[in-house]
């Protein structure tokens, strides 16, 4: 096959593979501040439209003077004092506006699945001080169009929450007064957040909340988010358990505390007369291989033999010779019970203690 014809082949087989195509965006988040907060565009639309800076706050801390409205989860106040303290400060003039779902500070704009938020009860009977009533349904409800005055506002919200107020219901949004101030329930955080802050009118919503105040301070409740642990929770809980079950069997089986209860022996000071002697034999061992101890029982057994020897006129014989005859023990055992002074191990010492009884015994 030719260079030429070849060529033609790999140009057919190039060309064969261009076809019509369609291109499709796909968003796939944000980078930098955005991607971790996702109330930033919330945050630069306030510096524009009003001129100041919006202060970020993590925890609840009592409201002073110098606020003017404060925005936050509605998950973050949990106990009657903070209600008590919130009470104080919206009757001075304050405008407190609470977010019932999506107001936690999740980052992911592009999860399909709703937070449902449990909202406390100090919050549900605060609603209700105010002629509002606030209920959870099954399902989700989607809203298209808030009404503020006279005024009506497409929207594109969601929540699990369905708001009432004034005789109407299944409100996105409402605001009552409250001493010289006021409270308002959205139901939706997503009026506020990156990704559908700038869908339908939702930014001359916010821009009608935020000229809802007097002069002063616009704050935010960010509030704490979700935790590392809390989120392994939710995602991993059944691997959670699994570990845990597996620490708590572990300790069960190599912890003395957790393991099989011992009875009890009746506490006494009387020991046993063969627990002293194991005590004491175990001490010399460790002290000096219990030479201490076999050096008694040599001398006994020189001595003994020696006093034989005199007594039956063969003191010129060897004395391991005459230990040998008359134990019948070779010679190099009694020369190494006798003399041996290194015991390897507690067998060995087992075996020279009995060969240095044997001698003993025959000359007495």
């Amino acid at each position: 096959m030719s260079k030429r014809l070849r060529l033609l082949w790999v140009l057919m087989f190039l060309f064969s593979g261009c076809q019509d195509y369609v291109e499709k965006e796909r968003e796939t988040g944000y980078k930098g501040k955005a991607r971790v907060n996702p109330f930033l565009a919330f945050e630069r639309f306030v510096e524009i439209d009003t001129g100041q800076s919006l202060e970020m706050r993590v925890h609840w801390q009592e409201m002073d003077d110098d606020a003017a409205l404060i925005i936050l989860p509605a998950t973050m106040l949990t106990s009657k004092e903070y209600v008590k303290q919130l009470q104080s400060w919206v009757a001075g003039g304050g405008h407190a506006v609470f977010i019932i779902d999506h107001a936690e500070m999740r980052a992911n704009e592009w999860s399909e699945s709703m937070i449902d938020a449990e909202v406390p009860e100090v919050v549900k009977e605060l609603c209700a001080a105010v002629g509002m009533t606030l209920d959870e349904s099954a399902q989700a409800n989607k809203y298209q169009n808030l009404k503020l005055g006279d005024e009506e506002y497409r929207v594109n919200l969601m929540s699990s929450y369905r708001l009432a107020y004034d005789g109407d219901s299944e409100l996105p949004l409402a605001t009552a007064d409250w001493g010289d101030g006021a409270v308002t329930f959205l139901v939706d955080g997503n009026l506020m957040r990156n990704r559908t802050i700038d869908q339908e009118q939702h930014i001359e919503v916010v821009a009608h909340l935020l000229g809802v105040r007097r002069q002063g301070e616009i704050v935010l409740m960010r509030g704490v988010g979700i935790s590392f642990f809390g989120m392994l929770w939710e995602k991993g809980w059944m691997v959670v358990v699994g570990a845990m079950t597996l620490v708590v069997f572990w300790l069960l089986g190599h912890m003395q505390r957790f393991g099989p209860l011992e009875n009890d022996d009746e506490d006494t000071q009387m020991r046993a007369y063969d627990h002293h002697l194991e005590m004491i034999g175990d001490f010399h061992w460790r002290l000096d291989r219990a030479r201490s101890l076999l050096e008694p029982l040599r001398k006994e057994a020189q001595e003994l033999c020696h006093h034989w020897q005199m007594k039956t006129g063969r003191i010129d014989e060897g004395l391991f010779e005459v230990m040998a005859m008359q134990t019948n023990i070779p010679v190099e055992r009694v020369q190494r019970a006798m003399s041996e002074w290194k015991i390897k191990d507690s067998l060995t010492f087992t075996n020279t203690v009995a060969d240095l009884q044997l001698i003993r015994k025959a000359f007495i």
